[in-house]
């Protein structure tokens, strides 16, 4: 058995965790599946469903936004972006104003959820019975934790995990 796939036009349930993958496709205008998750967002306010997320997605995102300044950075002046953050130690500062931006957006729309004692138990527990990485594993059990089995990913691993629902737009 695997999780419930679901499309995005598909009738929403109230509650909603959404996964880094999502998140970063909302914010940015640059990523593959940004529109579709743009009309999925719209379809979120329309259903009145409640958007929850952790400090997990938090983080991945700011990495995202940094990461990819640093790229942007290290091929103007043709250097690997690694290279960038050590050479220019202050470079992160100069995107931090985005970085805080994209946060407030996703505080914005969503509500978040606390990492509880119980959700490291559970994450070694799925990433045993899953083969999902650790931060797939986490995502899903902080949700799991505060009782939540539906998620919005645009990663085809969270598909292998029993139990859940997960609308994603992934071909």
């Amino acid at each position: 058995m695997s999780a419930e796939r679901r499309n995005f036009l598909d009738r929403l349930e109230p509650v909603i965790y959404w996964d880094a993958t999502y998140a970063i496709a909302f914010i940015d205008e640059n990523e593959r599946f940004h529109a579709e998750c743009d009309v999925f967002f719209q379809h979120l306010i329309d259903a009145s469903a409640l958007s929850v997320l952790s400090d997990m997605v938090f983080n991945e995102v700011a990495f995202h936004r940094i990461k990819a300044a640093l790229l942007t950075e290290g091929n103007r002046i043709g250097q690997h972006w690694m290279s960038v953050k050590r050479n220019q130690p202050n470079f992160i500062s100069t995107v931090m104003l985005d970085v805080e931006t994209k946060r407030r957006e996703l505080e914005e729309a969503t509500l978040k959820l606390l990492l509880t004692d119980h959700v490291t138990n559970r994450a070694f527990q799925l990433m045993r019975s899953y083969s999902i990485l650790p931060t797939d594993a986490y995502h899903i059990a902080i949700a799991l934790e505060a009782g939540i089995n539906v998620f919005v990913s645009l990663d085809e691993d969270f598909l292998r995990v029993d139990g859940i629902i997960v609308y994603t737009c992934l071909p």
